[in-house]
């Protein structure tokens, strides 16, 4: 299953909080893309719940986030290498 994670680091938005979240992405997914500055596209066997747990342990109480399955129909104008990792997993 492929998960899209997004998020917003609202009041502290230093390049350490999103390395952060880059080592926990990185550390957990099976594979992953970063099509977006704040947004991860991430292989994975847990779920949307598990996700949202790990963000949340890396944020800070005024931050945001969203876990979504991706699932057709989808659309989007993302670099090709993107949409050559995500047809085939989805």
């Amino acid at each position: 299953m492929v998960l899209l994670l997004s998020y917003d680091l609202r009041g502290k938005e230093r390049p350490e909080n999103y390395e952060a979240v880059a080592t926990a992405i990185k550390g957990k997914a099976i594979s992953y893309r970063r099509p977006l500055y704040s947004q991860w596209l991430v292989e994975t066997d847990e779920s949307p719940q598990v996700w949202s747990d790990l963000l949340s342990s890396v944020a800070d109480e005024d931050d945001g986030w969203l876990v979504v399955r991706v699932q057709p129909p989808y659309q989007g104008w993302l670099a090709s290498d993107v949409w050559e990792w995500l047809r085939p997993r989805v």
